[in-house]
């Protein structure tokens, strides 16, 4: 609004150019990339800011004034840049640069979310469609940045530019610039939208198919008096149609019936041919019972042409019709507005070009699949598909009327003839150069296409899926869990073997053959050793390739079994693998892992192994139970038999702590790369550090000849649970609440809020324990000693020997920093902090 006064346009005017300006320079290239940034503008949107929206009590009516204000300045810009540039010229960049300002206003909530669109809406109204085509480069190129935020006030404008734009194209040849706006357009509606759903059922009626209208041929008297005597066909056959319209045909009619043996010539096919597309482009009118007939004749004299051609084409060319060759060039007399009219988007309809478009094979696929998609209309208005749709709707769902067309029903001859016509198409469409390949995509597209219409006459509900309650889940979970556990066996499996080898053979039963150890004995590593040597001898000294050659198939053979076999006891040497021909450490008596092993572990006698060598998980309330400290003393006992995992953890090492003893201390994108390639055994995050349980840490342990021994949680025990993991879980709990509470406060490290949390905390990880089955054992700890002793004895399965026997005297470890040491009851920590992971309900409590 210059020269009106208006202060607060004129100011926010002299900031853009300044924005405009910086743009300037800060992109040095004409085009429409790159984007000017935020970060290119700086300063400047700072102070758009403070001097238009610094008011800290900014009403709702005060903002859209300034949202007014600033589109009226940017409205002055841009019609000044529009005015004074073309899309061609080079300063047209200032436009660009316009729009990218104004879609950070936008984002920022400092102008109308929607007065981007508004002007791109102005701007492809004022260019030529090579205009526009430009103007799309910088929508595709910026589409994801501009949809990203407020998209519900930006939707009915994208939406109706885009609609704008399409009814330009329509009568242009660029049918690739309409495939690049209905890109856009999927791309920035979401796909259950209703906008791109044509609910009325509106047919596209503008769009008329005009072709040449033939002169009708004088008739020679002469020769009508010989036809007459001798040439004349019978009644039935003189009409024009290659098949009997339905009100002749009856209901006895049987289906596609052909009437005349030869097919109609071009000229009267003509018009009987480009009349159809009325019919593809308003089927509604064939509701009507002369355009039905008019329409079922035609397509049946199309059909039998398109056979004839096809038959033609694979015996001989076509030839031209005698009387007069047409050109395919068009008449110089004919001007610039013949060629608009007989112009068809779609078609060329000149009857100088028919007798070449039935020829070609991509043309006659077209107009068949255009059939193909009118017969499954009309089948829709069958009385079986109307009366499957009516079972099929959902309960209190009302179907979409408009759609539907309740007061039209096919009559049985009808339905019979779409059923008859739909086969001979496909039929016909199945032949030629991959024409079954061709068949079976249309199929799938209309197939598919069924299932949209089938949407839109519910009346496009939602289809997004409501999440399902735990308790669902839960029953759902169960379910599966039955139906695929406890089947009895089929007594012939399917796909089994034949049992016929099994019969007596030279003297010897079958099933004794398979009782021989070296059917079933699994090899040793070290037996493979010799036998790669010996090929690797073979392929150095080989005298030709195929010597050579079958030799390296050989030794790959026998490195693939070593490295099988190897997998189960010797997995840590992979790691030392760099060539995979190369897998000399497999062999190695000493292959050792990143964990430095205990002196002696090599000569462990096995006797002093548990029976049950299934990892140990030990939990219990989270502090003031002694888990810790009967780990410590399973350790200082048992190094060469157990070994203790060390978790991961996202948060920074405290005093004290040694990477890779207390903890894995890792950054939270490694700890993000373990966690997507699923490396952790289970998981958790409390007060915003993330810890794990390495999946390798245990593997690596168990590596060594160890059972691991594991400290837990109860949302720790649940995800091994839920993944199936075979462990021994013990639970290890107070006397009473009271004992933990009074074993809490003599530790002294918590104050009295914090020690009532953890109590409460305490008691429902009690409750969790009751569970029938969730917990393999459980030790109540009210003496240290005892405890201890039946904790050895259980898992080295010693629980059935005596009392004197099975009593193990234990030589009581110093404890290290962190440990909770209870004697009898009595409790008394350790110098240092308490370090322990957190449990379940803790996790639950600080989120």
């Amino acid at each position: 609004m210059a020269g009106h006064g208006v202060q607060g346009v004129d100011e926010f005017r002299s900031l853009l150019q300044e924005m405009l300006q910086r743009a300037e320079v800060v992109k040095s290239s004409t085009t429409v990339e790159p984007a000017v940034t935020k970060s290119d503008l700086g300063n400047l949107l700072e102070r758009v800011e403070d001097e238009f929206f610094s008011t800290a009590t900014t009403t709702e009516s005060s903002k859209k004034r300034k949202h007014a204000v600033i589109e009226t300045a940017v409205r002055e810009t841009f019609n000044s840049i529009l005015a004074n540039t073309t899309i061609e010229m080079p300063a047209f960049v200032q436009l660009w640069n316009l729009l990218d300002i104004i879609s950070i206003l936008s984002d920022d909530e400092q102008c109308d979310a929607a007065l981007l669109f508004w002007l791109i809406e102005e701007l492809l109204d004022s260019q030529t469609i090579a205009g526009c085509r430009k103007i799309f480069d910088f929508l595709e190129s910026r589409r994801e940045k501009i949809t990203a935020k407020h998209f519900s006030q930006k939707n009915l404008v994208i939406l109706r530019s885009c609609n704008e734009l399409l009814r330009r194209l329509s009568r242009a040849e660029d049918t690739a610039f309409c495939g690049r706006v209905f890109i856009f357009m999927f791309q920035s509606f979401p796909l259950g939208d209703k906008s791109s759903v044509n609910l009325r059922g509106e047919y596209h009626t503008e769009n008329v198919t005009t072709f040449d209208k033939l002169p009708l041929k004088e008739a020679d008297p002469e020769e009508m008096d010989v036809d007459a005597d001798s040439k004349a066909p019978p009644a039935e056959t003189t009409n024009n149609t290659a098949v009997k319209p339905a009100e002749e045909s009856g209901s006895g009619s049987k289906g596609v019936t052909f009437s005349r043996v030869e097919p109609m010539s071009v000229d009267e096919l003509y018009p009987k041919f480009w009349s159809l597309q009325e019919s593809f482009n308003q089927p509604k009118k064939l509701f009507d019972a002369s355009n039905f007939a008019g329409f079922r004749a035609g397509l049946e004299a199309t059909m039998t042409k398109f056979k004839s051609v096809q038959t033609e084409a694979n015996s001989r060319p076509i030839k031209a019709s005698e009387e007069g060759k047409r050109g395919t060039k068009r008449k110089r007399s004919q001007g610039e507005d013949d060629l608009a009219n007989a112009f068809n988007p779609k078609y060329l309809t000149s009857r100088d070009l028919f007798e070449l478009e039935i020829s070609d094979l991509s043309f006659r696929r077209h107009i068949l699949v255009q059939a193909l998609i009118v017969m499954d209309f009309l089948l829709s208005l069958s009385t079986k598909a109307k009366e499957k749709l009516a079972k099929a709707m959902p309960e209190g769902v009302n179907s979409n009327k408009s759609v539907v067309y309740a007061d039209q029903t096919l009559s049985d001859d009808e339905t019979k003839w779409a059923l008859d016509m739909k086969r001979s198409v496909a039929e016909y469409l199945r032949q030629g150069f991959e024409g079954p390949f061709f068949y079976r995509m249309v199929e799938t597209v209309l197939s598919r296409d069924k299932n949209w219409v089938r949407w839109k006459v519910e009346n496009c509900p939602s289809i997004a899926r409501i999440p399902i309650s735990p308790e669902d889940y839960v029953a759902a979970k169960s379910s599966a869990r039955k139906a695929t556990t406890n089947k009895r066996l089929r007594p012939n499996p399917l796909g089994s073997v034949d049992l016929k080898f099994l019969a007596e053979l030279e003297g010897r039963s079958g099933l004794e053959r398979l009782k021989d150890p070296a059917k079933y004995k699994v090899p040793s590593v070290k037996s493979f050793q010799t036998k790669i040597e010996m090929e690797d001898m073979d392929i150095e000294m080989g005298r030709d390739d195929e010597s050579k050659n079958a030799a390296i198939e050989r030794k790959a053979s026998a490195t693939w079994r070593a490295l099988r076999i190897a997998c189960g006891t010797k997995l840590v040497a992979f790691d030392k693998i760099d060539k995979d021909d190369q897998i000399d450490a497999i062999f190695q008596d000493h292959a050792k892992t990143e964990e430095p092993a205990t002196n002696g572990d090599d000569d462990v006698d096995e006797s002093l192994f548990p029976k049950d060598r299934r990892p140990i998980v030990i939990s219990g309330p989270s502090s003031g139970v002694g888990k810790g400290t009967l780990i410590t003393m399973l350790m200082g006992k048992h190094a060469k038999v157990l070994g203790k995992k060390a978790s991961h953890t996202t948060r920074t090492p405290r005093e004290g702590e040694v990477h890779g003893q207390h903890y894995y201390f890792v950054t939270q994108a490694e700890y993000n790369v373990l966690r997507d390639g699923d490396q952790f055994l289970e998981l958790n995050n409390f007060n915003g550090n993330d810890y794990g349980t390495s999946r390798k840490v245990v593997e690596s342990i168990i590596a060594h000849g160890k059972v691991p021994i594991m400290e837990m949680d109860m949302h720790g025990i649940q995800q091994l649970k839920d993944a199936s993991y075979a462990a021994r879980f013990l639970f290890l709990q107070p006397p009473n609440i009271a004992e933990l509470s009074e074993r809490l406060r003599r530790r002294g490290s918590d104050d009295e809020d914090k020690i009532k949390a953890r109590l409460e905390i305490a008691e429902k990880e009690l409750q969790q324990a009751k569970v029938e089955g969730f917990h393999d054992k459980i030790f109540v700890n009210d003496d240290l000693q005892k405890t201890y002793e039946k904790l050895e004895k259980y898992i080295f399965g010693l629980e059935g020997d005596i009392a004197e026997e099975g009593v193990i005297e234990v030589e009581m470890p110093e404890a290290p920093a962190g440990d909770v040491i209870m004697n009898g009851g009595s409790v008394a920590a350790a110098d240092g902090p308490v370090e322990e992971r957190p449990s379940a309900a803790e996790i639950e409590s600080s989120k």
